[in-house]
Order: structure tokens, then C-alpha cells, then sequence
């Protein structure tokens, strides 16, 4: 197969200079069998070992805030080890930098939820509800993206999975109130977490591995 003649989806669209243009062959590729289409599997191949946080980010970013959506997803990004921990937020941070988009990175390991919620503004709540007020104004009035990594290893005494659960609902339930969040969640944590938050969290999250 000759690669040059292998054309990206943003070069594509690029070449669309008028809207009421319509490509019939471009209409019709999504119900094509894939096993026709041989250059669409060797494009996600080479995004999906060299570029997969940013192909990942900005499809899970792009879903969400299109139209105003409703019920917007959180993405979790499972973790084996530290080192892939590490290797998920570093590529985390670079998929952000490279969409413009600012990243708050929160590490809960070993915090309370009071601690949590203080690293978004840097200063400790006094309670509490004042810490889910932080989470409020965080996700509901900017277009930060909140990294939450290893909440499975914070002190929140129990169910962990729930207060993870209340944080994805700010955003989702955001539209009942006629607000559409410009922010977005991302969790970086264990494979056994989500396992274990799966009937809390599944219905809510997008997941990259």
C-alpha cells in the first residue's frame, strides 16, 4: 500500500472550503465494512501507539461539548503499575497543552477529600460542603480539564467509588440547571477500582487503557 496517498482526517476537512459541499464517498465510509478500508486501520495503529492520549482527549472532549450535549463523559485512564500512573498523566498533561486546554492535575493519594478538593484552588476548605463548592465552581465555571489521580488510594473512609461518582455527576447533571460545562474529568487510577466501581462509575466514563 503506498503511503503518500494515505490522507488524514484533518487534512481532509481542511479540503472542505465550502459547507454545502457534500462528499457522497465520505458519506458513505462510516457504513463501509473496515476491512475495506485497510489505510482507516493503519491510521488508528500509528495514532494509537504514538499519539493515543490526544486521539483519546480530543475525541472524548470533542463528544462533550458538541450542541451544548447533555450527560457529558468523564474518561478513566487505567493504571497497572506507578510507572504507567506517571505515564498517563505526563501524556495527559502534553494531549492538553497540545488542544489548549489547561490541565489541574489533583493527586489524592493518601488525602482526605477536604485535601482534594484544596489542590484545585490551593487553599484548604473548612469543611466538607465547602469542598464540594470548590468542585462546583471549578468544573461548572471554567474549561480546565481536573485530573483526579489515584482516588482508590486516598483516606475518603468509605465508598470511594460514590464520591467519584457525585464528582462525573456535577458535569452530568449540569443541563438540568441549563448550564453545559465548558470543563472536563479525567481519572487516572487502577484497573481492580474501576472493577470494583464498575455499577457506580461504567455508565459515566469513557476508558483508555
Amino acid at each position: 500500500m503506498d503511503k503518500n496517498n494515505i490522507v488524514s482526517f484533518s487534512d481532509f476537512v481542511k479540503k472542505k472550503r465550502s459547507a454545502l459541499t457534500i462528499d457522497a464517498q465520505f458519506l458513505n465510509a462510516p457504513s463501509a465494512d473496515i476491512k475495506s478500508k485497510p489505510e482507516l486501520i493503519e491510521w488508528y495503529n500509528f495514532q494509537n501507539l504514538f499519539n493515543k492520549h490526544k486521539l483519546f482527549l480530543n475525541a472524548l472532549y470533542t463528544s462533550n461539548h458538541r450542541d451544548k450535549k447533555a450527560n457529558p463523559n468523564a474518561g478513566y485512564c487505567v493504571s497497572f503499575s506507578e510507572e504507567h500512573f506517571e505515564e498517563h498523566l505526563a501524556k495527559i498533561s502534553e494531549a492538553n497543552e497540545w488542544l489548549e486546554r489547561k490541565t489541574l492535575l489533583v493527586d489524592a493519594k493518601n488525602c482526605t477529600f477536604k485535601k482534594i478538593a484544596g489542590q484545585l484552588y490551593g487553599i484548604a476548605p473548612r469543611s466538607e460542603t465547602e469542598a464540594w463548592k470548590m468542585f462546583y465552581e471549578i468544573l461548572l465555571k471554567s474549561r480546565n480539564v481536573v485530573v483526579i489521580s489515584g482516588i482508590s488510594k486516598s483516606k475518603i473512609p468509605s465508598k470511594k467509588s460514590d464520591y467519584a461518582r457525585s464528582i462525573v455527576k456535577i458535569n452530568d447533571d449540569a443541563h438540568l440547571g441549563n448550564i453545559f460545562p465548558a470543563s472536563d474529568i479525567v481519572f487516572v487510577d487502577s484497573a481492580a477500582f474501576l472493577e470494583r466501581s464498575w455499577r457506580q462509575l461504567g455508565t459515566y466514563i469513557n476508558i483508555l487503557t
